[in-house]
C-alpha cells in the first residue's frame, strides 16, 4: 500500500471521528428537525375526526412518515388511540365559549394538530388549545406545523408539568430512539452536558398564575409517561376551580404511587388526588375519564 493511500485512509478515518464527536457531544445536535426539507415532504392527511363536507375538505398538512424524524418519534399518526382523541373532540364542541384544552405530553402534536383543526372546522376557534412538551424540539416541530396549516387556536408551551417547578433530564430507558415512550426524573444538573436534554418542569397552577394560561379549562388530557400524578398535584388549585373534563393515561406499566408504594392501577386510582366530586365515568383506550358529578 502506498504513502498516499495510506495518507487518505487515515484522513478519512479521522473526518469520521471528528463528525461522531461533533455529532454526540454538540449540545441538542440529536434534538432538531431543522435540517429535515419538511417543506418538500408534506403530505395532505386526511382528519380522520372530521367528516368533509362540500364546502370543506378534512386535510393537514402534515409530514411523509418514510422520514427518519417521523420514523423516531412514533406514534405519528392522528388515528393512534382514536377513542381517546374523539372523545375529546366530542367534549370539547360542549365546552362554555371561550375556554381551553390543555394536552400535556403533547409529543409531536399527533393529538393536539388534529384536535385544533377540528375546533376550527366546527366553528369553533374561540376554544384554545395548549399543547405543553417539555422537549423543546418537539415544540419547534409543533408550531412548524401549526404555522403551515393556519392553528391560530393551538399554543405551544415549552414545559413538563409537575407538582414542583424544577429541571428534568429525560430518561429513555425501555424505549431507546423512540422518543414517544421517553419520561423524565428530576436532575439537579443545570447544563446541557453529554447531549443530555435539561428541561423544566413546572406546576400547570403556576401557568395559570403567571397568565401564561388564560381561559377557563375545560378538558385536561394528561399523558406523561408516569408522571400523571405529579402533573395532578401541580394542578390541585385550577383543578378545583375550573373543574375540568380529565382524561388521563392509567398504564399497567408503572404500578407504584407519589411516595413509591406499589398499586393497582385501578380505575379510582386518581381519585384520590383530585377534589370531592370527581367520579370515575368510563375508560377510553388506556385512558381514565373522569368528571366532577354536577
Amino acid at each position: 500500500m502506498g504513502t498516499d493511500t495510506k495518507y487518505r485512509i487515515i484522513r478519512t478515518i479521522m473526518i469520521i471521528i471528528v463528525i461522531c464527536l461533533i455529532y454526540f457531544f454538540t449540545p441538542g445536535c440529536k434534538e432538531t428537525f431543522g435540517n429535515i426539507d419538511f417543506k418538500n415532504n408534506l403530505d395532505n392527511v386526511a382528519n380522520p375526526y372530521i367528516k368533509p363536507t362540500s364546502n370543506h375538505n378534512n386535510y393537514i398538512l402534515w409530514p411523509k412518515l418514510n422520514t427518519d424524524f417521523m420514523k423516531n418519534n412514533w406514534p405519528n399518526t392522528f388515528d393512534f388511540e382514536y377513542d381517546i382523541k374523539e372523545d375529546i373532540i366530542s367534549n370539547a364542541l360542549r365546552l362554555p365559549i371561550n375556554s381551553c384544552i390543555i394536552d400535556c405530553g403533547a409529543h409531536i402534536g399527533d393529538g393536539s394538530i388534529p384536535i385544533a383543526h377540528a375546533m376550527k372546522y366546527y366553528n369553533r376557534n374561540d376554544i384554545t388549545i395548549y399543547a405543553i412538551d417539555p422537549s423543546k424540539y418537539k415544540c419547534d416541530f409543533i408550531n412548524f406545523i401549526k404555522n403551515n396549516n393556519n392553528l391560530n387556536n393551538l399554543i405551544v408551551l415549552n414545559y413538563g408539568l409537575s407538582s414542583k417547578n424544577s429541571k428534568y433530564t429525560v430518561n429513555k430507558t425501555g424505549w431507546g430512539i423512540n422518543t414517544g415512550g421517553w419520561g423524565w426524573a428530576i436532575t439537579n444538573k443545570t447544563n446541557n452536558t453529554n447531549n443530555e436534554n435539561i428541561n423544566e418542569f413546572i406546576k400547570l397552577d403556576d401557568l395559570v398564575n403567571k397568565n401564561i394560561i388564560k381561559p377557563n379549562i375545560g378538558i385536561l388530557h394528561l399523558d406523561a409517561e408516569g408522571g400523571e400524578v405529579e402533573a395532578l398535584i401541580g394542578a390541585n388549585n385550577v383543578i378545583d376551580k375550573n373543574k375540568p373534563y380529565i382524561s388521563i393515561e392509567n398504564n399497567s406499566r408503572s404500578g407504584k404511587d407519589i411516595n413509591g408504594n406499589n398499586n393497582s392501577l385501578n380505575n379510582n386510582y386518581y381519585l384520590k388526588w383530585l377534589p370531592y366530586g370527581y367520579k370515575y365515568m368510563y375508560n377510553k383506550h388506556e385512558n381514565n375519564i373522569l368528571n366532577i358529578q354536577r
